[in-house]
């Protein structure tokens, strides 16, 4: 196995693990309190909460390490910039990534200095999701257009 499809392996998995992170938060913990006492929900969503703190910032740093070196494989001076549709979809996925990176950063901001977010980050896993399902999409289009 090349080193190229290593760093792919380990991308996709950190993907999902990002993806399913966020997917618990916007869609299986609004169910618990169904089920569960509102104390019982705080107290589900602390303990993994808590576990997910601490993977979660290593998942984001390993996803941007790994992203990076293949984004390198594809724009570089050798083949150019915007020289195709895949380039300029990669770039599009960039960007997106920045916006989802741009926040995450924010958010742990907010926590260290204690400061209160602006009030559109109570939505910012929503605004997440969306954007990491556009990037799983776009990564499949930039194969075929």
């Amino acid at each position: 196995m090349d080193s190229y499809s290593l760093v792919l392996i380990i991308h996709l998995l950190c993907a999902i693990f990002f993806i399913g992170f966020i997917f618990t938060d916007i869609f299986v913990f609004p169910v618990l309190s169904k089920t569960f006492s509102q104390k019982e929900v705080q107290d589900i969503k602390k303990s993994i909460g808590g576990r997910g703190i601490k993977i979660f910032p290593l998942m984001v740093l390993v996803l941007l390490i790994t992203g990076t070196m293949m984004f390198s494989k594809y724009i570089n001076a050798e083949l150019g910039y915007f020289e195709s549709t895949f380039q300029y979809l990669l770039w599009l996925k960039v960007f997106l990534v920045f916006l989802i990176a741009s926040g995450i950063v924010y958010s742990l901001f907010c926590k260290v200095t204690k400061r209160v977010p602006f009030s559109f980050m109570e939505h910012f896993h929503k605004f997440a999701f969306v954007l990491t399902v556009l990037i799983v999409i776009i990564a499949k289009l930039m194969f075929v257009v």
